[in-house]
């Protein structure tokens, strides 16, 4: 296994990668495919909990969950990969911290999904429209960083490209900590006699800027990788 992973391939750009990061390279992209639909479904189980429908609120938090799982899963086949060809690897650690943080990040997710989830569940009132617009926009925005993260991925042979798809994961970044400061904002004026329902709301906007951050983390690790490629 080793020693055929460190054979090298030529690309169509003429270029030349190991077999074992080209492997890597398809299987990252798989994860983030995966974790996207992670977010889809998050993104409909809000819309369900804008709209106080429960039941579509309970089967939706069990799909996020599964899907979460099929990203862990995945996570821990391309770690165990990774550890089988790190004789080929310049950036093995580099590759199981990237891994690591799309298993956060799906995780993030699930916890959002969970607080969605109490609050349809556990009596409280209707959601106001405006939270529920920047939450929105929030997935939107963390869906679109994904995107490009996916680029990054089949860039990495091109540092000046995984550079320019860098900045464009720094702006949607800013954007979804402009949005987390709104929404704390409104939640402090619409919640501040229903300390339950802050806190949750609250947490699930903090799940979703910290899921922001750990893609911004795995951007920059992709582009490191690039630079020295």
């Amino acid at each position: 296994m080793a020693e055929e992973s460190i054979r090298f391939e030529t690309t169509a750009g003429g270029e030349r990668e190991s077999i074992a990061e080209s492997n890597i390279a398809e299987q990252l992209t798989l994860m983030a495919r995966k974790a996207s639909d992670v977010y889809k479904e998050l993104a409909l189980m809000l819309k369900d909990l804008d709209d106080m429908n429960k039941v579509g609120v309970e089967k939706r938090y069990g799909r996020v969950k599964l899907l979460k799982d099929g990203v862990e899963e995945s996570g821990i086949n391309l770690t165990e990969y990774i550890i089988r060809v790190s004789p080929a690897l310049t950036f093995k650690d580099v590759y199981v911290e990237i891994v690591q943080d799309l298993i956060r990040f799906a995780e993030h997710a699930e916890a959002s999904a969970n607080r969605s989830l109490l609050l349809v569940t556990k009596g409280f009132e209707k959601l106001p429209d405006n939270i529920y617009a920047y939450l929105d926009a929030v997935v939107r925005k963390i869906l679109e960083m994904l995107d490009v993260i996916s680029q990054m991925i089949s860039k990495l042979r091109n540092g000046k490209q995984a550079r320019e798809l860098y900045q464009k994961i720094i702006s949607l970044e800013n954007s979804v900590d402009d949005l987390h400061r709104e929404i704390g904002l409104e939640t402090i004026k619409h919640y501040s006699n229903d300390v339950g329902a802050l806190i949750l709301v609250k947490e699930l906007a903090d799940k979703l800027e910290d899921a922001a951050d750990i893609l911004k983390r795995v951007g920059t690790n992709l582009r490191y990788i690039a630079l020295h490629r």
